[in-house]
């Protein structure tokens, strides 16, 4: 899966954690939009919390809330493999590929810094 474009949305707090969330766009069929979800790290960088597919199509379902049926936790299952065990390589290159897109890591800083 390669990310296509990313933009970071808001600063949202999910489950009493400070996050960021991110949309973004891959060239996967099978998930084209996703809201990705960063909260801080003892690293000094971003943990990808939670990753969101959005169902919703704007055309015929104009509220936009993540909370909102359409939204579907895609987290565990996104780098499963055959054996249902994590592929944590796939899964950090793709964490790092929404890193690294023009502005996102920025942008994410700026709103983490929130009071």
């Amino acid at each position: 899966m390669i990310v296509t474009d990313a933009h970071v949305r808001r600063a949202v707090d999910r489950d009493g954690l400070r996050t960021c969330e991110v949309e973004v766009h891959t060239n996967d069929a099978s998930t084209p939009e996703l809201l990705v979800y960063f909260g801080a790290s003892r690293d000094n960088d971003y943990d990808m919390v939670t990753i969101v597919q959005n169902d919703a199509k704007t055309e015929i379902d104009w509220y936009d809330n993540s909370m909102h049926s359409a939204f579907a936790d895609v987290s565990d299952e996104l780098f499963d493999t055959l054996t249902m065990k994590t592929d944590w390589g796939e899964r950090e290159t793709f964490k790092e590929q929404v890193l690294s897109f023009p502005g996102i890591r920025a942008d994410i800083g700026r709103l983490m810094d929130w009071s």
